[in-house]
C-alpha cells in the first residue's frame, strides 16, 4: 500500500511505499522529531506523533503517540484503527491519503 501526502491547501507533498519505508522492522514513526521515518516539521505535530504498524498479515494500524493534537483517521479522533485502501490520515496539516494495495499481502486467489 502506498500514502499520498497531501498539505492542507490540498497540494501534493509526496508519495511512499509503506512497506519500503517500514522495513523488515514494519513500523513507520511519523512526528516532528529528526528520528521519525515520516517528518512533518509542523508546531501541531508531537515530536513522535503516531506510528503505522504492519501486522503479520501485512495490514496496517495507525497508533497515536500520546500526540497533543491527536491523530484522525477517516475524520475521527483515533487512539488506534486500521488503515486500508482509501483511508485518510490527519496529522496536523498534513493529510496521508492511502491507495493500492498491503504490499505484503498474499497474491489474489483464482476464479472458482
Amino acid at each position: 500500500m502506498h500514502a499520498v501526502v497531501h498539505a492542507d491547501d490540498g497540494r501534493e507533498l509526496g508519495r511512499f511505499d509503506l512497506a519500503a519505508a517500514a522495513g523488515a522492522v514494519g513500523r513507520i514513526v511519523i512526528g516532528r522529531a529528526a528520528d521519525c521515518d515520516l517528518r512533518i516539521a509542523h508546531s501541531t505535530v508531537s515530536r513522535h506523533h503516531c506510528a503505522l504498524v504492519r501486522d503479520d498479515d501485512g495490514e496496517w494500524t495507525a497508533h497515536d503517540l500520546g500526540s497533543t493534537h491527536g491523530t484522525f483517521i477517516d475524520g475521527q479522533r483515533a487512539a488506534s484503527g486500521r488503515v486500508t485502501p482509501n483511508s485518510t490520515l490527519r496529522i496536523g496539516p498534513a493529510l496521508l491519503r492511502f491507495v493500492g494495495v498491503a504490499a505484503d499481502a498474499a497474491p489474489p486467489r483464482p476464479p472458482r
